[in-house]
């Protein structure tokens, strides 16, 4: 968007005239002549137009295109945590560069190409997208999101799992978002919350350390954004180190929290919301009880669904996979063999180490499937596949379960 338009739709969407607009500094003409793009204004002239429509000299200077910007930024594909949009990125991102407004909105462009560069392994021409946001908030004053940028920066690093690289950025941040913390009391809570996630490979007492810090935290702010996850994480930590004390507090922590919360979008993520942390998400004592809530929480899930309108494009892949857990719970093994696809558990985005894990876990129950269906060797090699996936976080306290399943499957 030219100069001229931008001061012309700021004037407009707060009810200015030309006449308001120019008010003694400027005769009404020039100003005409600015918005129509046939005279440049001098510094003075802008700081003065700025000053007037109370927004900032760069705001009135940012370059690109403003609605080709938020169209990228509407793409369904980046809802989608199955698959990451490399064609519509070099298709229509990368090829429109000069488009990306040089706003706060632009600098969203430029956090998904850094993520893209990290997935591609290219961490130079990442951190030079880490730079260009980090010029862009100093250029405006707003420090305090360059340190934001930050942790951004260091969270990307998940995508490539790096997670050591990441954990450490993690600790070369702390004093900013320590000091910063004031101008956005949320950043020390995504500080603690990632910091946990990524200990839990790298660092397993800090995991549970950090981890309480930010339930703690949530409590002090009355800010609950991480804490289902926290706890979530936390309980089954806590149950596969044989602590069921704190294990059943994270559980108790959670019915409270359900039982406090209203909103029924939070529900649909709990498949018991009597015992919402489940601990062995395929083994179980009793297929049938747990086919009875897959039954039940699928038609919670149909039922939240009616009545909202959510865009996410990851929604098609949960239903077909809570759909076949169900099926693989009602005992059909031939069924799970036969609807069974890679990419419905396979996650290139699965960023988060337990989120990896998690989904490993759940794609076992096609080995288990071939395993039950006599198909012995079989169930091995698609077992291993899945294993290969998470190789590189297989000592994790979290694989306990995934490991349980690969003892039922070799027979030891």
């Amino acid at each position: 968007m030219a100069l001229g338009e931008r001061i012309r739709n700021l004037r407009k969407s707060k009810n200015m005239t030309l006449a308001d607009l120019a008010g003694d500094e400027i005769t009404k003409g020039m100003m005409s002549l600015i918005e129509n793009g046939r005279s440049k204004p001098s510094m003075e002239t802008l700081q003065y137009i700025a000053g007037t429509l109370d927004v900032s000299v760069s705001h009135l200077m940012q370059e690109g295109d403003d609605e080709w910007t938020e169209s990228v930024l509407e793409y369904e594909g980046f809802t989608d945590t199955f698959n990451f949009p490399y064609a519509f990125i070099e298709e229509e991102v990368l090829t429109n560069l000069d488009k990306v407004a040089q706003n706060s909105r632009g600098m969203e462009v430029y956090n998904i190409l850094r993520v893209y560069y990290r997935m591609k392994g290219k961490h130079e021409i990442a951190d030079e997208y880490t730079a260009k946001i980090n010029e862009f908030y100093k250029s405006v004053g707003m420090e305090h999101l360059a340190v934001r940028n930050k942790l951004d920066d260091a969270v990307s690093f998940m995508y490539s799992r790096d997670y050591q690289e990441a954990y450490s950025r993690m600790f070369d941040i702390e004093a900013d978002v320590l000091e910063f913390k004031a101008y956005d009391s949320r950043i020390e809570l995504d500080h603690l919350y990632h910091k946990s996630i990524l200990a839990a490979s790298v660092d397993r007492e800090a995991h549970v350390r950090v981890g309480n810090e930010a339930i703690n935290l949530s409590y002090e702010l009355e800010n609950f954004k991480y804490f289902d996850s926290l706890n979530i994480i936390l309980g089954i930590y806590y149950q596969y180190t044989g602590d069921v004390e704190n294990s059943e507090t994270c559980q108790e922590n959670l019915r409270k929290y359900l039982a406090f919360n209203t909103k029924k979008a939070d529900w649909i993520d709990f498949v018991d919301p009597e015992n919402p942390i489940m601990y062995y998400r395929v083994l179980t004592d009793d297929s049938n009880a747990r086919a009875a809530l897959y039954e039940s929480y699928l038609a919670r899930v149909d039922s939240f669904l009616e009545g909202h309108t959510v865009k996410n494009a990851s929604a098609k892949y949960y239903r077909n996979i809570f759909e076949l857990e169900l099926t693989y719970f009602q005992g059909k093994y031939k069924e799970v063999v036969d609807g069974y696809r890679d990419d419905m558990h396979i996650r290139p985005l699965a960023q988060h180490p337990i989120d990896r894990i998690i989904m490993a876990v759940r794609s076992s129950i096609y080995p288990l499937s071939l395993h039950q269906l006599g198909r012995t060797e079989d169930a091995r090699a698609e077992f291993g596949k899945i294993e290969e996936t998470i190789e590189d976080i297989s000592d994790s306290v979290f694989t306990k379960e995934f490991y349980m399943i690969k003892d039922i499957i070799f027979g030891e």
